[in-house]
């Protein structure tokens, strides 16, 4: 449910998006076109 949010508020960037599971874990898998660095999740955190 919460990937199906984030999909939904990140289809508005008109980026290219898809949800997939992880075949190891059975989790959710948000692919946004390009890697996310934990470096760019720390500034996001920040910036709240």
């Amino acid at each position: 449910m919460i990937a199906d949010l984030a999909v939904r508020g990140l289809a508005t960037l008109d980026e290219p998006v898809e949800v997939t599971t992880d075949p190891t874990t059975g989790f959710p898998v948000i692919t946004v076109g390009r890697r996310i660095t934990a470096a760019e999740v720390t500034d996001a955190i920040d910036d709240e």
